[in-house]
Formats: C-alpha cells, structure tokens, sequence
C-alpha cells in the first residue's frame, strides 16, 4: 500500500492497545496529529515513497525521533568542553595579539611598566 494511500486509511481514535511481544517494542499509545498543505503532504508522500516507507506515519516518526536524537546530544558534557575550549583559545588569541602589537613589544622588554 502507498504512503498516501495508508495515511488516508489512519484513523484519528486513540490507538487501540498493542501487545509487547518478544520483540522489545513498546506500544505506541499517543497520537501527535498536525496539518499540512496540498503541497507539503505531496512532498511529503514522495519523499516518504522515495526512502521506501511503508507509511507517512512511519516516515515522520523515524524523522521526528532522529531531531530530538540528535538535540539530545548537543546537551551533553562535550558540548561543554567543546564551550570551554572555544573560550581558551579566545583568550589565547587575545594574548597573542597583545604580544604581536607593537605595545606588546615594549612590554615584553620592560614588563615592569
């Protein structure tokens, strides 16, 4: 069945409760409805028909899952060492100028001034 034929056919209801077999998957109990225009849903269904999804749902969610994935990881410890390391080498450059200016010279020869 296509993409857009399948997203067609969804009903709005809550999910009827799903079994968790062997496989580890959890039941999927909430529903995330949003519009779209003519145009964003047939691109939509074609880019969900290129990548070979079975459904448009299928498609958004691994879409939607893989931003907040990514978010995800921008929070972590080294996005802060990355921050720090920014701010160190900032501070490096600074100093390096001071010191390749030609007043960095005279204080380099008289640092008691």
């Amino acid at each position: 069945m296509s993409c857009a034929r399948a997203a067609l056919l969804q009903t709005r209801g809550p999910a009827p409760p799903q079994v968790t077999e062997m496989s580890g998957l959890k039941p999927r109990n909430r529903l995330v409805n949003f519009r779209l225009t003519e145009e964003e849903y047939t691109r939509l269904a074609a880019v969900c028909a290129r990548k070979g999804s079975p459904s448009i749902s299928d498609f958004a969610r691994a879409a939607i899952l893989r931003t907040i994935e990514a978010e995800a990881g921008r929070e972590g410890p080294l996005d802060a060492l990355l921050a720090a390391l920014g701010d160190r080498l900032s501070d490096l450059e600074r100093s390096f100028r001071i010191l390749t200016e030609p007043a960095g010279d005279e204080l380099r020869r008289n640092p008691e001034r």
